[in-house]
């Protein structure tokens, strides 16, 4: 073995003298020349052969280049919402403001959801102001709609529930001062007539306002006609028999009541018998009588003792006391008490107010209901007025009929136009109607199977937001329906 400075030779067995001198020709150059880095040798060798660098992936071979991968693949980072929404700011939703009502919490932005369908709407963040909102038993729906109401008052806000059938509004209504409840049904001393004028439109003329009033009467008229004889459609000469006797009735007393066009519809007056002969009123008559001496007396058979006050921040009618009645009896009161309410609220130029149907499904059930909802949803931003329908499930529809019914149909085109919709837990079996009535992704509907009481999604046109509703205890003892389960 032989040494030079810096370097240190090997000399292989059998080497020939020839070869020994060449060998240490080679140290001497090594020695005197700089010192080069590994790369840089084989860079220099490359050369020294002739050799072309080689690009791709690995970059050119040369001394000047890094040598090596020029497509990094970072090992994945996971990490909190919190920790992604510093490190990435451009991948958080920026959220809906502060302007409107405290909902809760917004946990993917952990800051506050606001809302107020009235300054959605001004925002462009909507297109109308209509609001669906489903959940199951027990996931926390009836809390946030109650949320959504009473805090929207205290912003000056107004709110009417058309339809209490569990009376689960009655104590909101009983805590907020200046609010009203109207109970109704068997025993009860409020008598509602589902025949009023309502507050009238300054914008409309005489002969317009008289229009319209008539119109609704005779549409109520005929919803109750049918609810009475499902599947069985009026015939020309029931429908002539049931204008003259609302005319009738109307020239008698400018307030009409249903005894009052029963009477005219059982004894016609000889016009009448000479237009549509002496009993073509007859089959009608009976089947109207039942609102007045069958299990509805008493409750929309009279001129109404109560009046829709227009400045009160609440107002409930309350339907509870039909509990346990027939399905028939509760729609019956149900397209009563909404018909007169919808005349009291349907105002141009009024507040604006929240309108509450709960148990929608029923309403939707309806086909006098669902064309009233239909006109209102068309006509809210007219009305100032934001209809809040509340339901347990989109299969709640199935009542309604299969998927060929046209009446289903329309019915959940009114949920698809709702701009607004609040999506609770839901079983799996349900989420296949869920998804394709209100428009969800799959990341949505995996995360709506799974979400914890009191979470929702909210859906406000094409943002998303998966939102903590958050109450306080006095809300709470106020908006709790889980008393009997203590």
């Amino acid at each position: 073995m032989s040494k030079n400075v810096g370097t240190v030779g090997f000399a292989p067995a059998g080497e020939t003298y020839g070869q020994r001198q060449a060998r240490r020709r080679r140290e001497r150059s090594l020695a005197a020349s700089p010192k080069l880095s590994l790369r840089e040798l084989r860079a220099q060798r490359a050369a020294d052969k002739g050799e072309a660098g080689t690009a791709g992936d690995w970059g050119d071979r040369n001394g000047a280049t890094m040598w090596g991968p020029h497509r990094a693949q970072p090992a994945p980072h996971r990490a909190s919402t919190l920790t992604m929404a510093a490190a990435y700011p451009f991948l958080t939703e920026s959220g809906l403001g502060p302007e409107g009502t405290y909902i809760g919490t917004d946990l993917f932005g952990s800051g506050a959801f606001c809302y107020d369908p009235w300054v959605m709407y001004d925002k462009g963040f909507i297109s109308g102001p209509s609001i669906v909102v489903i959940g199951t038993v027990g996931t926390g729906k009836s809390m946030c709609c109650k949320s959504l109401v009473t805090r929207s008052i205290t912003l000056g806000r107004k709110a009417a529930v058309a339809s209490d059938p569990k009376g689960e509004w009655v104590p909101v209504a009983n805590a907020i001062p200046g609010g009203k409840v109207i109970s109704v049904g068997p025993g009860r001393l409020a008598r509602v007539n589902p025949l009023d004028a309502g507050p009238r439109s300054s914008a409309l003329t005489d002969a317009q306002w008289q229009a319209v009033v008539r119109q609704r009467r005779r549409h109520l008229l005929v919803a109750l006609v049918s609810l009475m004889r499902p599947g069985v459609p009026l015939t020309p000469v029931e429908h002539t028999a049931l204008d003259m006797a609302l005319s009738d009735a109307v020239a008698a007393n400018t307030t009409p009541t249903l005894p009052m066009v029963l009477e005219y519809l059982l004894n016609p007056t000889p016009a009448t018998a000479a237009l549509v002969g002496p009993n073509g009123g007859t089959g009608v008559g009976h089947s109207l009588r039942r609102t007045v001496s069958g299990d509805l007396e008493g409750m929309f058979d009279a001129p109404s003792t109560v009046a829709f006050d227009a400045d009160a921040p609440i107002m409930v009618l309350d339907t509870s006391a039909l509990i346990g009645a027939s399905e028939q009896a509760l729609s019956l009161a149900t397209v009563c008490g909404a018909t007169w309410l919808e005349a009291a609220v349907t105002n141009p130029g009024g507040a604006k107010r929240l309108v509450v149907y709960d148990e929608g499904w029923r309403m939707l059930a309806d086909p006098y209901m669902l064309a009233k909802m239909s006109e209102q949803w068309r006509l809210a931003r007219s009305y100032g007025i934001a209809n809040l329908l509340i339901m347990h499930k989109i299969a709640d529809l199935n009542e309604i009929g299969d998927s060929t019914s046209g009446l289903r149909q329309k019915a959940l085109g009114l949920l698809t136009e709702a701009d607004t919709r609040v999506i609770y837990r839901q079983k799996h079996d349900a989420m296949r109607l869920t998804k394709e009535a209100l428009g969800l992704t799959e990341a949505e509907c995996e995360h709506v199977e799974n979400l914890p009481k009191g979470v929702g999604l909210w859906k406000i046109g094409n943002r998303s937001f998966i939102v903590a509703n958050q109450v306080t205890t006095d809300e709470l003892a106020v908006f709790g329906t889980d008393e009997g389960m203590l």
